[in-house]
C-alpha cells in the first residue's frame, strides 16, 4: 500500500497537509489554529473554548440543525476541542461525502454567524459546562493542580474560562478574537483518507485564500514554579489527590524518554502505580499518571481517589512511589515493556483517518514538519534506560505541587 503525503502552502501562508491512504473508505479534515487558552488575555479568558462552541451555532447561510443535520444524514461526525495552545475544528465522513462535508467545515469556519442571540444561549451552556467541572472532585482537583503549578501565568488557567468572563464576553468581543486569530499565517488545514491534495488545495484556497496572513501569538515562558499545596472542599466521600511536577517542552530531545518514563508510572494497567495501588494495597479504583508539553514548559502529573478512611495510606503509598521512582530509577525490562506499548498504540492509531489527520494537524501546526512515522520509530526505539532514568530524576526528582478535593478530617489532615 502506497501512502502519498502532500504539503502545499497558500501565498497568504496557510499551510495545507493531505495524506492519501488507499483502502480507507474514509476521511477526515480538520482545521488547526495556533491559539489556545494560554493566548487569551486576562478578560478573555476562555474565549477560544467559546468560539469553539459558536462556530456550530450556523452560518451566514446555514443554521445549525442545517449543519447538524448534513452530517448526521450521512452518518458522519463533525466536532471541535480547544487546548492551551491551540484549537481545532474537524469533520470524519464516508470518503463519497468528503467533498460536501469539507464544504461545510470551511464554511464554519470563514463565515461564522456570531449572532448575539447564539452568543447569549451559548453562555448558558458553557456556564453550565463550567458548574459541572467545579463541582466534580476529579475535575476540580486538576483545574486546582495547574492553577497552582503555573500560577500567575496562563497556562495554569482553565480553558473553559471563569464565570466572569464568560459573563462578560459579547458577541462584539468573540468576532474580533474571531477576525485576530483565525488566520492563515496561525492555521493548518489537515486530511487523511480518501483525498485528492489538488481538490483539497482548490477548497481551501476559495475559503481562505483572500484572507490576510495575520499574526501569530507572542508568547512568555512560565516563571521558576512555587511549591504549593492547594486544597477544594466538595461534600463527597472520597479524598482525591493530584501530584504535579513540570515537564518538558514538546520539542525537547528527551521528549520520547519523558512519554516512556509516564507509561511505567502510571500510563497503563501494568504501570507502578497501577499495580502497586489498585491491584496489590486495593487503595483505588481510579489512579493514573500523565504528561503535558507545549511550546516553553510542560507538566507531569498523577491522580488518584480513595475513601477518607484511607486517605492517609494511600497518600504515603504514592509518596512512596514516586521515591522509589526517582530513587531506584526504571529497569531495562520497564523501558523495553512502557516502548512497545506506547509503540503500538501510536501504530493502532494510525489505522483511523481521524488520528492519522490529527497527527499530521498537530505536528505541522506545532513543529513545522509533518514527521515521518519510520524515524519517529527509530528514535523511539533508540532510547536507552539511561536517559529515561535522567528524565525520571530530572522531573519527578523536585517536590511535587499538591491539590486535594474532599471534605472533613481527610482533607484537613492532607493539607496539614
Amino acid at each position: 500500500m502506497t501512502i502519498t503525503v502532500e504539503t502545499s502552502t497558500l501565498g497568504n501562508g496557510l499551510r495545507v497537509v493531505s495524506e492519501r491512504v488507499p483502502g480507507l473508505r474514509s476521511s477526515a479534515v480538520g482545521v488547526w489554529f495556533g491559539v489556545g487558552a494560554r493566548d487569551e488575555r486576562p478578560d478573555q479568558a476562555g474565549a477560544s473554548h467559546f468560539l469553539e462552541h459558536l462556530l456550530f451555532k450556523g452560518t451566514q447561510t446555514r443554521t445549525a440543525r442545517a449543519v447538524a443535520e448534513a452530517i448526521d444524514g450521512v452518518g458522519g461526525d463533525m466536532n471541535a476541542f480547544t487546548a492551551r495552545e491551540y484549537t481545532a475544528f474537524y469533520t470524519r465522513v464516508p470518503a463519497a461525502s468528503q467533498a460536501m462535508a469539507t464544504s461545510l467545515l470551511f464554511d464554519v469556519i470563514a463565515n461564522p454567524a456570531l449572532r448575539s442571540s447564539d452568543v447569549d444561549a451559548e453562555r448558558l451552556v458553557i456556564g453550565e459546562e463550567l458548574v459541572a467541572a467545579l463541582d466534580t472532585p476529579d475535575d476540580l482537583v486538576h483545574i486546582s493542580l495547574y492553577e497552582a503549578l503555573f500560577d500567575g501565568h496562563p497556562l495554569g488557567r482553565e480553558v473553559l474560562g471563569a464565570e466572569s468572563t464568560i459573563a462578560s464576553m459579547n458577541a462584539t468581543d468573540i468576532a474580533a478574537f474571531h477576525r485576530r486569530w483565525y488566520r492563515p499565517a496561525n492555521m493548518v488545514v489537515a486530511a487523511s483518507g480518501a483525498i485528492d491534495h489538488d481538490e483539497l488545495m482548490a477548497s481551501v484556497d476559495e475559503a481562505f485564500g483572500a484572507l490576510e496572513p495575520g499574526e501569530v501569538p507572542k508568547r512568555t515562558a512560565p516563571a521558576a514554579l512555587d511549591k504549593a499545596t492547594v486544597a477544594g472542599e466538595l461534600p463527597v466521600e472520597q479524598l482525591h489527590v493530584a501530584l504535579g511536577w513540570r515537564g518538558l517542552p514538546h520539542d525537547h530531545d528527551d521528549r520520547f524518554a519523558f512519554a516512556i518514563a509516564n507509561q511505567i508510572l502510571g500510563g497503563s494497567p501494568s504501570s507502578r502505580l497501577f499495580q502497586d495501588i489498585r491491584e496489590e494495597r486495593a487503595l483505588a479504583y481510579t489512579v493514573f499518571s500523565s504528561t503535558s508539553s507545549y511550546a516553553d514548559s510542560g507538566s507531569a502529573t498523577l491522580y488518584a481517589a480513595t475513601s477518607a478512611a484511607r486517605s492517609t495510606e494511600l497518600l504515603g503509598a504514592l509518596d512512596e512511589a514516586v521515591r522509589r521512582f526517582v530513587d531506584d530509577g526504571a529497569t531495562a525490562r520497564e523501558v523495553d515493556l512502557a516502548r512497545r506499548g506506547f509503540e503500538g498504540s501510536v501504530l493502532l492509531g494510525l489505522e483511523d483517518s481521524g488520528s492519522r489527520m490529527h497527527r499530521l494537524g498537530s505536528n505541522l501546526l506545532l513543529r513545522d514538519s509533518v514527521g515521518d512515522i519510520d524515524r519517529w520509530l527509530e528514535r523511539l526505539r533508540a532510547v536507552t534506560v539511561d536517559e529515561v532514568n535522567e528524565v525520571i530524576r530530572t522531573v519527578w526528582g523536585s517536590v511535587p505541587v499538591r491539590s486535594f478535593v474532599g471534605s472533613g478530617r481527610a482533607l484537613y489532615d492532607a493539607v496539614a
